[in-house]
């Protein structure tokens, strides 16, 4: 009687078992991998609230507006010294003008008052004899019709916490994660480019804002409330007009201030 040979290949059941291992392996490294990327969206999403609450502190405790610069729509890769928000203290005038620029631009300052400088022709000449320099300056750009901010704001220099001694309260997110869009009271639209500011006062408000944290498949919200001053992390992603219509009183309003 011959003996059977040995079947080398796989029978249908046995490549099903294989299949399903498979991809029960694939589901697993998949989630742990989620799970590592949900625990940087969390952690930078945390750090960033935190930030911002400090930030609310030391305009109170220092009795000076502070401000967080906020940079969205990173590089890819992201340079060594990339940063994506930081806290700055500013010293000078607290009001923040509509869609006012981040920072000045020093050519169009020139221009502004060179203008200025001619549309005074006209008048005495001691139009600006004011006795102090730089307050003739903004009398000939307000002349002009150019606002040159009136402030000045360098980093702060706290010593509570702060990545290093050379570069305190900078901070980096995760590879994995970005900060995706902004919404602050000063500015018209919603933002997902560029660098701008959420201001803070001393005597505890705020400007109105969102700023919203994604990995690409979950989105924290951080919520800053304008009367108060107090800031609010949120697991998903808020509707932004909700919050931002709404008045001091937490009432939905029709239309926010700028319209």
């Amino acid at each position: 009687m011959k003996q059977r040979r040995a079947h080398n290949g796989l029978t249908v059941l046995e490549l099903m078992v294989v299949l399903a291992i498979l991809g029960l392996s694939v589901m697993l490294i998949r989630g742990g991998f989620r799970a590592l990327t949900k625990a940087d969206l969390v952690e930078d999403a945390n750090d960033l609230a935190a930030i911002m609450r400090r930030a609310s502190q030391l305009a109170v405790e220092h009795g000076e507006m502070h401000r967080v610069v906020i940079r969205l729509d990173p590089p890819n890769p992201r340079p060594k010294d990339w940063w994506d928000y930081s806290v700055e203290v500013c010293a000078g005038s607290t009001t923040v003008m509509r869609n006012e620029a981040l920072r000045v631009d020093e050519e169009q300052a020139k221009r502004a008052v060179e203008r200025g400088k001619q549309k005074l022709e006209t008048l005495p000449n001691d139009a600006l004899a004011v006795g102090d320099p730089d307050e003739a300056v903004k009398r000939a750009t307000a002349i002009a019709g150019h606002h040159v901010a009136d402030r000045m704001c360098v980093p702060a220099q706290d010593s509570v916490t702060g990545d290093s001694k050379k570069k305190p309260w900078v901070r980096r997110v995760h590879n994995g994660t970005k900060l995706d869009k902004l919404a602050v009271q000063h500015i018209d639209e919603v933002q997902t480019k560029g660098e701008f500011a959420i201001f803070f006062y001393p005597n505890g408000s705020a400007e109105k804002a969102v700023i919203e944290v994604t990995d690409g498949d979950d989105t924290y919200s951080v919520l800053v409330h304008g009367l108060t001053g107090r800031v609010e992390l949120k697991d998903k992603a808020q509707n932004i007009d909700d919050h931002m219509f709404r008045n001091a009183m937490g009432d939905k309003d029709e239309k926010r201030e700028n319209q």
